[in-house]
């Protein structure tokens, strides 16, 4: 299996946001030790920052120089996806996206999805959620409307459509079909409930010291 794990060198919000520390660690060498944790994983760090590149190597995984192109605010993940399978050439079918921004990754469900991708080849991704029924609304045309009910009719809870969020730590697909869609949720897609702690992302100082919290109680 393979293994991505971007981290540009800058970042909005947090300076140089891949490399703050949660419970002393960085949060690049975080998503590497988790990702070191899943048997037979090649692990490829993208990076465009020398300092990133370096910690990968002092953990002993493959650091790629990231493209100009994909170094700025407008690269996507699924272009750095393409760019680092083009350059590896791996026939390697299943692939694993993480997101340092994720410090809490639950490898459990991680190994529980890529058991499940190996049982059943019709699945062609598995994205790493938590179970949370909630009331969500957006902006339309400078208006509020409900997602997932209607406004003048309030369901309880377990009449609704089942619902999960994404908790942005891991996406697992299968390369084949990421190849020809370019997207990480290619084929057939489905949730994997992860635990609690994977839904914490960090975007801000005060997610960074919230996460610092958390981590002192459960690493």
């Amino acid at each position: 299996m393979i293994t991505v794990i971007p981290a540009r060198g800058a970042s909005k919000g947090i300076l140089r946001k891949n490399l703050q520390r949660v419970n002393g660690v960085t949060l690049v060498g975080r998503s590497i030790r988790s990702a070191q944790m899943i048997p037979g994983n090649s692990i490829y760090l993208s990076s465009d920052d020398l300092e990133i590149l370096d910690i990968g190597k002092e953990y002993d995984v493959n650091s790629i120089q990231r493209s100009q192109l994909n170094s700025t605010d407008f690269a996507t993940s699924e272009s750095v996806l393409d760019e680092v399978l083009t350059y590896i050439s791996s026939d390697d079918d299943l692939v694993t996206l993480l997101q340092p921004t994720s410090p809490f990754i639950d490898t459990n469900s991680w190994l529980k999805a890529i058991k499940i991708m190996n049982a059943d080849l019709t699945i062609g991704s598995i994205f790493s959620a938590i179970d949370k029924n909630v009331s969500s609304w957006q902006e339309v045309d400078a208006k509020w409307e409900p997602i997932n009910q209607l406004k003048n009719v309030r369901l309880p809870r377990q009449l609704r459509n089942k619902s999960v969020v994404e908790t942005g730590s891991f996406y697992l697909f299968r390369q084949s079909l990421f190849q020809l869609e370019k997207t990480r949720f290619c084929g057939k897609t489905l949730p994997i409930i992860s635990n609690l702690w994977s839904q914490f992302e960090i975007d801000t100082i005060e997610d960074l010291s919230l996460c610092n919290q958390i981590a002192a109680i459960i690493d």
